[in-house]
């Protein structure tokens, strides 16, 4: 136990804000849900969740509301106890502000307080600060080992009413190995990276081949929602830019060696996703370059990040927000990375339906890339990107494809 009674916290009907990827409290998470088994009507909205004390949660104790089904609680959506909401993740702070999601208490892991009271927000700036502005009740775990960061939003000590001390090792991305296809993918999408690019890339095993791929450039900047390991992996290449600044980002997730990595950096510097694409920064990069994953690809072009197999295991998050800041810089481009196919090889990834939700419409992305191709849909009629994105599905799946084009194309 904390010694802190969380239920003194706790009222029914509370929206409760969990921080999310390294602001996730682990004590708190665990005690709060303990305590939803006897507090009725508690909610709580999610991000990136990393702690197994979700796996407590029963039907409605609480009722959990999140962006996103990864970590943690894509394990909850086979119980059928994951309530998503499909938010851009720009978008989520400005709905915090106007109350359509009214926090009332918030959750969160932080680094000590400085000289002036402000607690350092550690690994994960983003819109819990903002939540923290406006909740009734602000609960924080202190963790020594969380790095501190270059950022200007912070968290004052007169916003908290209760804190608890803490010295756990920080949660991290289980790391894979990518497949042959990723790094073969990888290769292929490094052809569009420059030295002196700025990028973004998330984080994952595609992720990090992109960045096995591009170690050799030089001068790069990031400017990224998420970043993971291959953040460090490209700094001590010395494949980065190494001006103050030159890498911002809003959540660091990976390893203790990419919190050593952004630990008291000037060079990275987090801040939340309005400041990450403001459109002053975004028109300064030439190019912009955005990769991000998909579960799929139709033949228009369209994009499924969020459902695979009937199960709802991914996000809207901020693939729409960087494709289309893309567009505000000198020059940019929107790349969708994918495998031709599922991991056993027996699935097509480029599809002629989604079997889930359009996350990225067809006018958002410029360029589509497998392990056996670039398809570039920049200037195309619906009938060449159809053709284009069948040469880079897997042979085997080509004709079928082929035969599945409407009829009205």
């Amino acid at each position: 136990m904390s010694g802190l009674d969380i239920t003194e916290y706790l009222v029914s009907g509370d929206t409760v804000l969990i921080g999310q990827a390294a602001a996730e409290p682990p004590v708190l998470v665990r005690e709060f849900i303990e305590a939803a088994g006897a507090i009725d009507g508690l909610t709580a909205v999610c991000g990136y969740t990393l702690s197994d004390a979700w796996e407590g949660a029963s039907l409605g104790r609480p009722h959990i509301k999140a962006y996103v089904a990864h970590g943690a609680l894509r394990r909850l959506t086979v119980k059928g106890l994951l309530d998503i909401i499909p938010w851009q993740y720009g978008r989520i702070e400005e709905f915090i502000e106007a109350r359509r999601i009214p926090v009332d208490v918030v959750l969160l892991q932080v680094g000590p307080a400085d000289a002036e009271g402000f607690y350092d927000l550690g690994a994960t700036v983003d819109y819990a600060a903002a939540a923290a502005e406006h909740a009734r009740v602000v609960l924080v775990e202190v963790n020594t080992n969380m790095p501190r960061t270059n950022s200007a939003r912070r968290l004052h000590r007169s916003l908290v009413t209760a804190s608890i001390p803490s010295s756990g090792t920080l949660a991290g991305s289980p790391a894979r190995q990518p497949s042959e296809a990723e790094r073969k993918a990888a290769e292929n999408v490094a052809g569009f990276i420059p030295s002196g690019a700025t990028i973004q890339l998330g984080v994952g095993a595609l992720a990090d081949a992109v960045a096995q791929a591009i170690r050799g450039r030089r001068g790069l900047r990031v400017r990224s929602g998420l970043v993971g390991d291959w953040l460090a992996d490209l700094g001590d290449a010395g494949a980065l830019d190494d001006s103050p600044g030159s890498c911002v980002t809003g959540v660091a997730l990976g390893s203790e060696r990419l919190y050593a990595f952004v630990n008291d950096s000037e060079q990275v510097r987090f801040a939340p996703l309005d400041e990450q694409i403001a459109p002053a920064a975004i028109a300064e990069c030439d190019p912009f370059i955005s990769v991000n994953s998909a579960i799929e690809v139709d033949l228009h072009g369209q994009v499924n990040s969020e459902v695979a197999g009937g199960r709802y295991v991914g996000a809207v998050g901020g693939q729409v927000d960087f494709f289309r800041a893309a567009r505000r810089a000198r020059s940019g481009l929107a790349i969708v990375a994918l495998p031709a196919t599922n991991t056993a090889d027996t699935t097509s990834r480029i599809v002629s339906r989604l079997q889930g939700p359009v996350t990225t419409p067809q006018s958002d992305v410029d360029i589509v890339v497998t392990e056996l191709g670039v398809a570039d849909l920049r200037g195309t009629s619906y009938r060449e990107r159809a053709e284009r994105l069948i040469d880079v599905a897997a042979p085997q799946h080509r004709t079928v494809l082929r035969s599945q084009l409407p009829d009205w194309l």
